[in-house]
């Protein structure tokens, strides 16, 4: 049986030898963990790390990071919320993927998002490069989120955009004053309450 070739005579084998993938831009894959509970229709109760380092060093954030070469994104986010909170066990689903080319300062970064509805009972302490760990009650008014936990209180606002499903579009929502939420996740937890509440209305 004769080998298949492409227009350039090679076979397979032949054309993954030869494959250079340094001819085309690599962006780096993390994952974040969003552990919540339901407080009223436009408020939720999420669990958050304060960022031990930069970029947003002090400034919170979900538990997460980057995928390693050998892991799935399902172990990556699993192995992160372990060593930021030492929560195990959690059965975590995707909810979204955020890809805005300017998300992260670092470098461009695409995220997948993983959420669960949780016992706020759960024990957690911070860990790895997690400065501290706690609650925040975040609700939603218009463009203008409130983040509270024992104690601190901060506020962020954004320029909100839908898609043409009427989801938050999260590549397309803007940080107007971004508060002491690290990165996008104010947008991600947008995000998320408006999915709930559309879930909520089938």
């Amino acid at each position: 049986m004769d080998l298949a070739r492409d227009k350039n005579g090679k076979t397979e084998a032949e054309f993954l030898r030869d494959y250079d993938v340094s001819r085309y831009f690599c962006p780096s894959v993390t994952v974040d963990a969003v552990l919540y509970r339901v407080l009223a229709e436009n408020t939720l109760r999420i669990l958050m790390i304060k960022r031990g380092g930069h970029p947003y060093i002090g400034m919170y954030a979900f538990p997460g990071g980057f995928v390693e070469k050998d892991e799935s994104c399902e172990s990556a986010v699993a192995r992160e919320l372990a060593e930021e909170t030492g929560v195990t066990g959690i059965p975590l689903r995707q909810l979204t993927t955020v890809s805005t080319p300017d998300r992260d300062p670092r470098w461009r970064n695409i995220t997948v998002v993983y959420a669960a509805e949780v016992d706020e009972n759960i024990r957690f302490a911070a860990g790895d490069d997690a400065a501290d760990a706690e609650w925040f009650d975040v609700s939603i008014s218009g463009d203008a989120l409130t983040f509270t936990a024992d104690s601190l209180s901060f506020g962020c606002t954004l320029d909100i955009a839908y898609d043409e499903f009427g989801r938050v579009d999260i590549n397309n929502t803007k940080i107007v004053e971004r508060g002491l939420a690290a990165f996008d996740h104010a947008k991600i937890i947008c995000y998320l309450i408006n999915e709930l509440k559309r879930r909520s209305l089938k």
